[in-house]
């Protein structure tokens, strides 16, 4: 039985000879193959988002240092409130767009 290649090599030669920017959002990049054959590795435009979210997480922007302190504060000295109506509020709303969006 002969697998064959599910990508076009010749249009995937092309595309490799463009070059891409690696956190360009809605790009593809195709990379050579290190085996010299011709092949080539098609990076989708989820593969560059997740590139470049990973980017903004590690730059550590992504909560308020500030905030967490005074909660844990908060916390160790046993005055933190918490509502649980509002809690329960935010989680239906969360819940609810969850559901528009997968429909």
């Amino acid at each position: 039985m002969k697998i064959t290649p599910s990508i076009d090599l010749a249009a995937s030669k092309a595309d490799s000879a463009a070059p891409a920017s690696p956190n360009a959002v809605g790009s593809a990049k195709s990379v050579p193959s290190p085996s010299g054959q011709g092949a080539s590795i098609h990076i989708s435009e989820l593969s560059t988002q997740l590139r470049a979210l990973e980017a903004s997480l590690a730059a550590g922007n992504e909560f308020d240092a500030g905030k967490v302190e005074q909660i844990k504060a908060a916390i160790r000295d046993g005055t933190l409130s918490i509502s649980a109506p509002a809690v329960a509020d935010k989680m239906l709303a969360a819940v609810k767009e969850m559901l528009t969006k997968a429909s």
